[in-house]
């Protein structure tokens, strides 16, 4: 059932899909701050890990005029929204507390529309992780992989060894990650930005990503049959219980493992997915902010205040912390990371000097949800249907992206 109050003066409503251990740990500090101002929040969670649901749920709410507050929107969904004219801008604030020179430039542009701020990011995710269990893979004398044939070598005999190779869930934004990782070995960060970005046709059908396909369709081969029944945590749960050797996901199973009290980078490793050494994989998660029907001075303070809190140092750093995140803030002191923080954070700045930061596409930040979409829709059917050739799939994929541009 739908809720059809409107925040008032003292509440921000905040719709999510953070619903997880870790992800509730982190979000826990947000509301907390909000509570000690003179605001109270009103949490609206959907369960759903890529947040479709919620999306949904949250345009049934603002085509009946009664939208949150604020709204976990990410990416070309943030311009979207603001084109249709249900976001509100935030450049007084954003003036105030010069948001242009705390944050990196190359989010600015996804937070504003038309020069103007709409949405406020939170942090920084890392995509292009594996997580593998080194007890596992000691056990079996396996040596850990630093390339992807190396990767594709190791998956029969760790299931010879008795382990699941690959700890997946088969949500189709899973999927998209495992395909993005794979692409991103092959291609390199500029093919990647060509195919996924500028969407280039030549890139889109070359030799490459038949390749991508092909390497895709080696791995899919050890995805169990039981993925499609288990959530990403629970694929987290088995790495940490050695039942299965890796995971394949973003950097928010630092946020399960630390919830979990795990230690990082100790029995359960993060490293770089294999032959994406040097690139870093973004997404960024963001509040974008509604226009509500009351229009008086207090709910205007309301909004401001929660997005003034979301780019606090002392926000930023004990969000983070427990979503398994980087700041977002130029401002902050990033010597007290965990270890896999610590690493993506070295990475994150090296890759922004080699121009080899890249947006992800698993997520919409490379691109239109809707584009994105129809690529991810291309990988999950080509790793359930194995009757689907390397070449069948990327006339398939560049169709798609055609018809959904």
């Amino acid at each position: 059932m739908l809720c059809t109050y409107s925040a008032t003066a003292s509440q921000v409503e905040v719709l999510h899909w953070w619903t997880s251990g870790g992800e509730l740990d982190a979000l826990s500090e947000l509301q907390e701050k909000v509570k000690q101002t003179d605001n109270t929040w009103l949490d609206f969670a959907i369960k759903g890990g890529g947040g479709n649901s919620a999306l949904t749920v949250l345009r049934s709410r603002a085509v009946s005029g009664n939208p949150p507050t604020a709204a976990l929107i990410k990416g070309h969904n943030i311009q979207e929204w603001a084109k249709l004219g249900f976001l509100t801008s935030l450049d007084d604030i954003a003036k105030r507390e010069q948001w242009d020179s705390k944050l990196p430039e190359f989010i600015q542009p996804v937070m504003k529309y038309k020069g103007h701020y709409v949405a406020v990011p939170i942090n920084i995710h890392r995509i292009n992780w594996l997580w593998l269990n080194q007890a596992v893979f000691k056990q079996a004398k396996i040596a850990i992989p630093t390339n992807l044939n190396e990767l594709i070598t190791a998956l029969p005999l760790l299931e010879a060894a008795g382990y699941l190779p690959i700890a997946h869930t088969s949500e189709p934004w899973a999927d998209a990650i495992l395909f993005e990782s794979i692409s991103l070995s092959i291609l390199g960060a500029e093919q990647y930005k060509q195919a996924f970005v500028e969407l280039n046709p030549q890139v889109l059908t070359s030799p490459a990503m038949i390749d991508a396909f092909a390497q895709l369709r080696k791995i899919s081969l050890y995805i169990d049959k039981n993925a499609k029944n288990r959530t990403w945590e629970q694929s987290t749960r088995l790495l940490i219980d050695d039942q299965a050797a890796i995971q394949i996901m973003g950097d928010w199973v630092a946020g399960k493992l630390l919830q979990e009290k795990q230690q990082l980078n100790t029995k359960i490793r993060c490293i770089e997915f294999p032959g994406s050494e040097g690139i870093f994989s973004y997404n960024v998660d963001s509040f974008a902010f509604f226009k509500l029907k009351s229009v008086s001075p207090d709910v205007k303070k309301a909004q401001n205040t929660l997005a003034s809190i979301i780019l606090t140092p002392e926000l930023q750093r004990d969000f983070n912390a427990k979503k398994g995140s980087l700041p977002i803030i130029n401002t902050m002191d990033n010597n007290n990371l965990n270890p896999c923080s610590k690493q993506a954070y070295d990475d994150y700045q090296q890759a922004t000097k080699n121009h080899t930061l890249v947006p992800t596409f698993s997520q919409a930040m490379a691109t239109t949800t809707y584009v994105q979409s129809a690529i991810t829709r291309v990988i999950s059917n080509f790793i359930y249907d194995k009757s689907i050739s390397n070449e069948t799939a990327v006339v398939q994929l560049t169709n798609a992206i055609k018809a959904a541009q």
